[in-house]
């Protein structure tokens, strides 16, 4: 295993010299120094928005810079007016492409970031366009097990890639996409850089600034990540956070009801989003989440298989286990969307209620015709990500977990089941059971999250009600960097670029001058249906 991997800032200003003395290509073109900006890989970015792309080589391990390289291809849109500086950003995941993250959300961003900055995107490592890790659909395990694409196995991940690309998986980290974010700066030629990042591409940000904070112009955290959770308890406390968010949507389809006629209370907006579930083939994990009301209107009788599963109980042993190992890495993969559309349409409208409007439409139509599911399909979509995105993932939040697994808590999970208790309540403390990772332990610890050095104090936002990123989130990281918090009212997950004025406004304020004028706004507006 490879051990926690720390080098100088002047190690690394020397790597950084020698990718820009020549280390840099795009195509077959060569650029000594500098980065040679081009066409960009095929369906790799949208078109008509003035996007180059190039191909920088970056240390695969960074304690060994004359070591392996590894590729990452960065795009760019230049400036179209005086230009203030350069802007990075990266839209999350962890495990997101990144590339495409400018142009493709060119019709929501206020055009004058457009105006007065170089906006770049880095793909980050692991993904395709950047050295994909090499766990394609069809590698086995050395136990011979087949591992899919979105799998939930980590064990099998993590096997599959070892023998797929030697040491490249371990050298998956936050640490690591943040130093290849300063090499492709010094490449570049800039001496700092400005940065936005949402959801994951916080705490990228975050390690960036804590690495590199002379590099550090104006910083912008989207959605945060609380820094002390890293990652169990980040991934527990979703649970928490999404319930309230279903019970948000729930409330708000009941409200609509003369439209929908999907019940005019939560409760029946809640049973018929089961009864439909159920009827896609769904209903096991339709139990999985939680009514809008008390435990007394869950269903009387558990489905199976976790009527069994509670039946059995603590003494289920090897076996018991085992199947609720397979519970969680379906729940962690999505691996039900794809057969059950309402199970990945939910998902996706708890991230924003932009989704509300269409995904109630949508549920509508279902409950009329089973059969009519387009609507769902075309939600389930919107947030569809290129495999290697699972990879990455597994990558990112094992081989960095910082919070120690508490395998007792598989009892109180099943005893919470059995009960007919909360099911959220039930998901977390699988999570917190250290289930996610199996066998797959850290090889490094995370960054210590510091906002010493920085020049301006970053500027961070969070929706009170944000279903992936706990409120909680955004003050820890205010206070960890010493920002600046704007609460944001509502639960979108990501608030810039929503078509909310006074949040776009106020990045726009920070970007010009460095200074936050506003601690509070409202919710964006609700799109019609």
């Amino acid at each position: 295993m490879m051990r926690t991997l720390r080098i100088s800032r002047v190690a690394t200003a020397l790597v950084a010299a020698s990718l820009v003395a020549g280390s840099i290509r795009c195509g077959l073109a060569v650029a000594e120094p500098g980065i040679v900006f081009g066409p960009c890989p095929d369906n790799a970015v949208s078109a008509n928005h003035g996007v180059q792309c190039a191909v920088i080589s970056v240390p695969m391990n960074y304690a060994e810079p004359g070591g392996s390289t590894i590729e990452l291809t960065v795009s760019r849109i230049a400036a179209t007016g005086e230009r203030t500086g350069v802007l990075f950003a990266n839209p999350g995941g962890p495990g997101a492409d990144a590339l495409d993250y400018w142009a493709r959300g060119a019709a929501v961003f206020p055009a004058d970031l457009g105006a007065h900055y170089d906006l770049v995107a880095v793909q980050p490592r692991g993904l395709r366009w950047a050295t994909p890790l090499g766990c394609a659909a069809g590698a086995q395990t050395n136990k011979g097990e087949q591992v899919a694409p979105g799998s939930g196995n980590r064990d099998a991940i993590k096997a599959a890639c070892d023998a797929a690309h030697p040491g490249y998986l371990d050298a998956i980290t936050t640490e690591n996409t943040a130093r290849d974010l300063d090499a492709v700066r010094a490449a570049l030629g800039e001496q700092r850089i400005s940065y936005l990042g949402a959801s994951y591409g916080t705490y990228l940000g975050a390690v960036y600034a804590a690495l590199f904070p002379d590099r550090v112009d104006r910083m912008i955290l989207d959605s945060n990540v609380n820094p002390d959770w890293v990652w169990t308890e980040e991934f527990a406390q979703q649970q928490a956070a999404g319930k309230q968010r279903l019970d948000d949507l729930f409330a708000w389809i009941a409200e609509h009801s003369a439209e929908y006629h999907l019940g005019d209370t939560a409760l029946q907006v809640y049973r018929n989003w089961v009864r439909l579930a159920a009827d896609q083939g769904g209903g096991w994990y339709a139990n999985l989440t939680p009514p809008p009301a008390s435990v007394a209107d869950l269903p009387g009788a558990l489905p199976e298989p976790l009527a069994e599963i509670a039946r059995d109980g603590y003494n289920g042993g090897v076996e018991q286990v085992g199947k609720l190992q397979n519970l969680l890495r379906t729940l962690v993969s999505g691996g039900m969307s794809a057969q059950v559309p309402l199970l990945g349409a939910t998902a996706v409208a708890t991230y924003t209620r932009t989704f509300w409007p269409s995904f109630a439409r949508a549920m509508a139509d279902a409950a009329v015709d089973p059969a009519n599911v387009q609507r769902l399909r075309a939600i389930e979509g919107a947030t569809s990500t290129d495999p290697t995105g699972r990879f990455v993932f597994s990558a990112i939040t094992c081989n960095e977990n910082a919070v120690p697994g508490r395998p007792e808590l598989l009892g109180s999970a099943i005893a919470t089941i059995a009960s007919g208790g909360n099911a959220m309540d039930a998901r977390a403390d699988l999570v917190r059971s250290g289930m996610a990772c199996g066998a797959w332990k850290p090889v490094t610890k995370p960054v210590p999250i510091t906002g010493a050095g920085l020049r301006t104090p970053p500027l961070v936002l969070q929706s009170r009600y944000d279903a992936l990123t706990q409120y909680a989130g955004g003050p820890a990281m205010a206070k960890a960097l010493n920002g600046v918090l704007i609460t944001v009212e509502g639960g979108d997950h990501g608030t810039f670029g929503r078509g909310n004025p006074a949040v776009d406004e106020a990045v726009l304020t920070y970007l010009r001058t460095g200074q936050v004028m506003i601690t509070e706004a409202d919710q964006a507006p609700l799109p019609q249906s």
